[in-house]
């Protein structure tokens, strides 16, 4: 009768989930999406018009970072383009003060960034607006940036033409963003200054490509009608796409808030979502190698024909700000997508608390005492199982960790990064494994039932935790405490790893996306949190398994023992063969800097670094015996034959009594630099008073001071600017000690001296002002 009771239960909230699937969505005032009856684009788009510009953008134009002249030659292109094409067209000229709030990086860094929208008007017989937007700059004076992001422009571009072709009902608008590789500034000012109130919705390209990338969360998430109607469509043209939700926190709550310039619009509820390419970004990404051999036509022709098809099928019922379901949870199967609302998320959150209530009380009431026998065989489990959770979240990167060392190598993963994750999991389950069988060989409380209830206490506090956070951040560790309940009533080792699939799912989608190597080298940058907090993580798996080795109606103890030796030999196998691997190849390979780098000495040298240790074969073909290579193996300097350097910089502090100090600095520039930066330290507080418009302290946010931060005993402050610069800067100084301050000036470099071409080599070429001196 129970077990009839217990199934009847299972089954009622398996059938909620999938009927929570299309439980209605609270949406005000979005009313519907459907078709509209008019207004079809009848000019067929054009793959070879859309290669035109991207051609012109990143091989004619080159490399357009914010503020440089080429942006601005870009932005002119843009603008004449609009206009050819019957667009009225004017420029949003901004400059924006930008702050590092990351707390991984305690450096307090400011920047100027300054930059320019141009948006383009179509005016149709109604004032609702459809927005498109795409951004311009390219990340660096080195990435002449085809696919990220000319490739979205050069669509849009195109689209823009067929669009000026006919007349319509309703109106258009296109927003070319810059200074989107700086943190969305562009869209960011855009949305906080524009009149967003005829707008309906909006679409963002960025890397477009096939298969598409569906972006649709940034802080908030895309309207889920919005996203059905997109994913409908792209399955009804046989689309190949994966459908892209921020479930990782750290880039939806990141100063950011998204991946594109969709993400300023739904923070303004302004339904919108973004077309990218799908998968993690290659070895191009952000480097000299975004040339425009990385363009295809075929997928500017998917790209170019799926935009019209979105923009005559979708419509939004009324226009401007919105509100609707924001963290509902997608699921994508094949070409499908399911949808759980936000109203689903709560009551499935209700019902398993209360299941697993039910299931406490239950254990309660069974005759069979949770504690059994010695309290000190209580003692040594509670110690042992989060001592091996911790062991086994160190033994998962222990091979890499070896072989970094071995090597001399800062990163392992760069060329196949797949491998190293599925070696982790395999190494995870190894060691799992081992220390299962290690503590089953302890002195072994009787019964149990500790072992579920402690680790379903552990996941209730969690999935409650993250539940009064955010609802959708809970779901993989609800559906985890539901199989964790499971275990009372079916004690199965299926159970055991299919409980946090939706935290491997959660890694396959990073893998799989642009954070993967921001997340990895944070995993590198800061290896005891993440052995911390992955450990707490196994600390449920080790009680789970635990108790099916208690309760479960197998011989598992004796399939224990059988695997330990095979276990313990694939482990020691992963660990020793992980240096096999190759660190780098022609698709990912290493990047370098290559820079020309003038001292306050004015002499010049070559400067090669990177973020990893320098290859052997790289330092064999620069070796001379002048050259000099760094402690850490990152660096190698070698002289060059004097060359008159590309600005002159004279500086004065005169002091004016009461520890202010006047500060000035003149510059005269041969050529616009890319980027000036000033870094300031001091082992004493200080503080800047007055700046002239290197940093303007009017527009300065409350919540940014000019001023040292601590860390590590030492305060610290970095200015940035990019162009347009100035020849002098000025500004007053309260400081309490001698404060040193080093100047940077970053100019692209014309003719480099050194042209280096080896294999599995990425490099990129700087010219470097640098200057140092203490008042």
């Amino acid at each position: 009768m129970r077990k009839r009771k217990h199934g009847f239960l299972l089954l009622v909230i398996i059938l909620f989930v999938f009927c929570s699937l299309n439980l209605p969505r609270p949406i005000t005032p979005l009313a519907h999406y459907s078709t509209p009856a008019s207004g079809k684009m009848s000019t067929e788009f054009s793959a070879d018009k859309a290669y035109e510009h991207i051609l012109h953008l990143s091989e004619k134009i080159g490399p357009r970072p914010a503020g440089s002249q080429n942006e601005t030659k870009a932005a002119q292109y843009l603008y004449y383009m609009l206009e050819q094409y019957g667009w009225k067209v004017r420029e949003q000229p901004f400059s924006k003060i930008v702050s590092n709030s990351n707390p991984l990086k305690p450096e307090h860094k400011i920047q100027v960034i300054n930059s320019q929208n141009i948006i383009a008007e179509l005016p149709g017989a109604l004032p609702e607006t459809i927005l498109l937007g795409a951004h311009y700059d390219s990340a660096d004076i080195s990435a002449p940036g085809a696919i990220d992001n000319a490739s979205g422009v050069g669509v849009l571009l195109e689209i823009a033409r067929i669009l000026g072709q006919e007349k319509h009902q309703k109106s258009y608008q296109i927003v070319f963003f810059g200074a989107e590789e700086n943190g969305l500034v562009g869209s960011q000012y855009f949305t906080a200054q524009s009149d967003l109130s005829a707008i309906q919705w909006m679409l963002n390209l960025d890397m477009v490509g096939t298969p598409l990338e569906i972006d649709i969360a940034g802080k908030t998430s895309a309207p889920p009608e919005l996203v059905d109607k997109v994913v409908t469509i792209a399955r009804q043209e046989q689309i190949p796409f994966h459908m892209s939700r921020d479930f990782v926190v750290m880039t939806r709550e990141g100063s950011q808030g998204g991946s594109s310039d969709f993400s300023p619009f739904l923070d303004q509820g302004i339904p919108a979502l973004g077309l990218g390419i799908a998968g993690r970004a290659e070895g191009y990404y952000h480097r000299p190698e975004d040339r425009i051999e990385q363009v295809t036509l075929q997928s500017l022709d998917t790209v170019g024909k799926f935009i019209p098809k979105l923009i005559d099928s979708v419509e939004v019922t009324g226009s401007g700000q919105k509100t609707w379901d924001a963290y509902y949870l997608p699921f994508q199967l094949g070409s499908f997508v399911l949808i759980i609302p936000t109203l689903g998320l709560r009551i499935l959150f209700i019902l398993i608390i209360f299941f697993t209530l039910f299931s406490i009380s239950r254990s309660f009431r069974d005759k069979e005492p949770f504690i059994q026998g010695d309290l000190k065989e209580y003692v040594l489990i509670g110690v042992g199982i989060p001592v091996v959770a911790f062991l086994v979240s160190f033994l998962s990167g222990a091979g890499e960790w070896l072989w970094q060392f071995i090597k001399e190598r800062v990163y392992l993963w760069q060329a196949y990064p797949g491998v190293f994750l599925t070696l982790r999991v395999i190494m995870v389950l190894c060691a799992l494994l081992i220390f299962l069988r290690l503590l089953r060989s302890f002195p072994q409380p009787k019964g149990g039932k500790l072992y579920w209830l402690v680790g379903v206490l552990i996941l209730t506090l969690l999935s409650i935790i993250l539940g009064l956070y955010r609802i959708d951040l809970a779901f993989p560790f609800l559906f985890w405490l539901f199989c964790f309940n499971l275990f009372l009533y079916y004690p199965s080792i299926v159970l055991l790893f299919i409980g946090p699939y939706f935290i491997y799912k959660t890694h396959w989608e990073l893998l799989n996306s642009q954070q993967w190597s921001g997340f990895y080298e944070t995993i590198h940058l800061y290896p005891i949190v993440f052995i911390v907090l992955y450990g707490l993580l196994f600390i449920p798996v080790l009680l789970g398994g635990l108790y099916i080795l208690e309760k479960g109606k197998r011989p598992w103890d004796q399939m224990l023992k059988r695997l330990f030796i095979p276990a313990l030999i694939l482990g020691v196998g992963i660990v020793l063969g992980t240096g096999l691997i190759r660190n780098y190849n022609k698709t990912n390979p290493q990047p370098i800097s290559v820079q020309k780098v003038w001292t306050e000495s004015e002499e010049v040298v070559l400067r090669i670094s990177s973020t990893d240790t320098l290859s052997k074969n790289l330092i064999a073909e620069l070796d001379s015996k002048e050259t000099k290579v760094g402690e850490d193996k990152k660096t190698l300097e070698l002289p060059i034959p004097s060359e008159k350097p590309p600005l002159q910089a004279n500086v004065s502090v005169t002091d004016t009594g009461g520890r202010l100090l006047n500060f000035k600095m003149a510059m005269k520039y041969g050529r616009d630099p890319y980027l000036v930066r000033i870094k300031l330290e001091s082992k004493r507080p200080f503080k800047i008073r007055e700046m002239d418009d290197f940093i303007p302290i009017a527009k300065l946010p409350k919540k940014i001071a000019l001023e040292g931060k601590e860390h590590n005993g030492s305060y610290t402050l970095l200015l940035e600017r990019t162009p347009p610069h100035q020849g002098v800067t000025q500004w007053k100084i309260a400081a309490e000690g001698i404060v040193k301050c080093s100047i940077e000036v970053v100019f692209a470099d014309q003719s480099p001296r050194y042209s280096i071409k080896l294999p599995h080599i990425s490099s990129e070429y700087k010219e470097v002002y640098q200057d140092v001196f203490e008042f």
